[in-house]
């Protein structure tokens, strides 16, 4: 059993919340549920716009949010993206305003569910999209459990919002979550956490992600008996990816990668129109218009008289970066963590695949990444995993910190 160190007036509070019993037996005791929880989720297939299970995984949650007494919200996505953003709201006593926040779609399209199902091998609890996300959402529903079986009320609002599109970069979405973030005082998102050599993992920053799609338009002709008379936009494509591969720099925390092309009709026909795609990451928001500035320079720069080239940049999710105040809530979880002998840093690099604290942190409020459960594999087509014995001081956790939030200490 994990037991609380003690660590000053925290540890006190953390004794004294609970009737009965220390919160640290209480998620013990919790873990059968949030088991049960989980494989209620996996059994949910939600991949993005899956037009199934995102409507039953929205119906799922609304139920478990009036159960714990939310007053719940339902916004249309946007953009044709499938499914609703649920919203739950918590009115308090008075106190500080708390958004949590979870997407409920994931990566695994439907069938997944045969090749990954939800099973508990040793300390591992497997399934598709077990960690990413659905192990957050449980976390809040769970954490949130525990607060109202002791009737907590020492906040002013706690709003929880689970969206069915950040796998696809919550374009249909992030209106909501930046309205919701800008109504609250802090920020906690539950991607899944991260662990490495026995210490477990906060996100001080996420890249920003933008796909770039170049269309290229030339002539068509015989390959064989006339191809001079084409303008052969395959060869313009090479040209364009050799020509601006030096646009990515590390160092400035620019990835930029070619990763689709798409060309050609039939092996004798020279081809005349031809498609690539990029993926794009940057560190800034203010590092994407200079980036975007020199592509269009060197597009411009072309191989082929005769051919015609369209830029089109998409921004998908924005970058996170942990600001001082966000920096300052991050130490109070780490300084939390201790009393079930955790151990909880900072991870000082930035992750390079994007997440919705990017939306939330347009809002300038504090933002802390990575409270879901523990758990890895993500996106993989079987292996996906959370760690079981790490529940009860992740639920630890959540509860702790967001009676501290709610409560403005």
């Amino acid at each position: 059993m994990l037991s609380i160190v003690s660590s000053g007036c925290s540890a006190a509070n953390a004794s004294t919340l609970f009737h009965g019993s220390t919160l640290d037996q209480r998620t013990w005791d919790e873990q059968p549920a949030v088991l049960k929880t989980l494989e209620e989720l996996v059994n949910i297939e939600s991949g993005t716009n899956d037009a199934i299970g995102i409507p039953a995984i929205g119906h799922y949650l609304e139920r478990r949010l009036q159960a714990l007494g939310a007053e719940v919200t339902r916004t249309p996505a946007t953009g044709g993206v499938v499914g609703d953003v649920i919203v739950g709201r918590l009115k308090g006593r008075g106190g500080r305003n708390v958004l949590l926040m979870a997407h409920m779609d994931t990566v695994y399209v439907r069938g997944s569910l045969t090749r990954a199902p939800f099973r508990i091998e040793g300390d591992q609890v497997f399934g598709a999209g077990i960690a990413d996300a659905k192990g957050g959402v449980a976390a809040i529903l769970h954490a949130l459990a525990l607060l109202k079986a002791e009737n907590f009320q020492q906040f002013g609002t706690i709003t929880v919002m689970f969206n069915p599109d950040e796998e696809r970069g919550s374009l249909g979405s992030n209106e909501v979550i930046q309205k919701l973030a800008s109504q609250s005082d802090v920020v906690l998102s539950y991607e899944p956490g991260a662990i490495y050599e026995g210490t477990e993992l906060l996100v001080s920053g996420t890249l920003g992600v933008a796909f770039v799609e170049a269309r290229i338009q030339g002539k068509a002709s015989h390959a064989g008996t006339s191809s001079e008379k084409g303008v052969n936009t395959m060869t313009e494509a090479a040209d364009l990816i050799l020509r601006t591969q030096d646009l990515q720099d590390r160092k400035q925390e620019r990835v930029f990668n070619w990763t689709v092309i798409q060309g050609g009709t039939a092996p004798n026909i020279i081809p005349d129109r031809t498609v690539v795609t990029a993926d794009l990451r940057y560190g800034r928001n203010e590092d994407l218009p200079p980036f975007e500035a020199a592509l269009r320079e060197r597009v411009q720069k072309k191989r082929l008289e005769g051919t015609r080239i369209d830029l089109q940049i998409t921004r998908l999710i924005p970058p996170y970066n942990a600001t001082p105040a966000s920096r300052a809530t991050m130490d109070k979880a780490m300084s939390i963590y201790t009393e079930v002998g955790g151990k909880l840093a900072i991870l000082e690099m930035r992750v390079g695949g994007g997440s919705d604290a990017g939306w939330a942190a347009l809002s300038g409020k504090p933002v802390v990444e990575g409270l879901g459960l523990i758990g890895t594999n993500h996106h993989s087509s079987n292996a996906e995993y959370v760690q079981l014995s790490a529940i009860p001081r992740r639920l630890y956790l959540s509860v702790r910190l967001i009676s501290e939030l709610g409560r403005g200490l």
